[in-house]
């Protein structure tokens, strides 16, 4: 059986967590993000614009039309590719990388996030001879590089809008 002390704390513990009590400085370290976005993007079909979109929702983000919620701007992925040097006389080291820019408006359109850029890369070896199955190798490695740069722009998006929230308060407060 439980003792009268346990009982007691567990109870004012129940009580403090329904209330909504916390612990400052306990809050999410991985950052926050808007309950509703909106997305304005150059070609808002494009299939990173939809990873991201797909990923903000899962993680709890209503993406809505309307002017009411912050908006989230996104330019599409610039790919570029160079060759870092041989390896031996028919392969080559190569660098694939996709970057993109965002920046996040308010609902009175000032700047919460400024623009922002984020870079995702990787190194593979390609064979001077370039065949069919090359090209879908590389056709893939973009694919897995577009998971990535998703990935990390809603990464960053959550650590810059919960900076950018701090400061709103922190500038309301003096």
């Amino acid at each position: 059986m439980m003792n009268r002390r346990g009982f007691l704390a567990l109870f004012v513990l129940g009580v403090l967590a329904g209330c909504g009590f916390q612990l400052r400085d306990t809050e999410d370290s991985m950052g926050q993000l808007p309950k509703d976005l909106r997305i304005e993007a150059t070609d808002p079909y494009s299939p990173i614009v939809q990873k991201i979109t797909r990923k903000l929702s899962r993680q709890g983000v209503r993406i809505i039309s309307a002017n009411s919620a912050p908006t989230l701007k996104l330019t599409l992925p610039k790919v570029s590719e160079r060759v870092l040097g041989p390896i031996s006389d028919t392969e080559d080291q190569t660098e694939l990388a996709l970057e993109m820019t965002y920046s996040l408006l308010g609902q009175d359109l000032i700047n919460l996030v400024t623009e922002t850029k984020v870079r995702v890369n990787l190194i593979y070896i390609a064979s001077s001879a370039t065949t069919s199955a090359e090209n879908q190798s590389v056709a893939q490695l973009r694919r897995s590089l577009e998971e990535d740069l998703a990935l990390q722009v809603v990464s960053s998006i959550r650590i810059s809008y919960k900076q950018a929230v701090k400061q709103t308060k922190k500038s309301k407060t003096n």
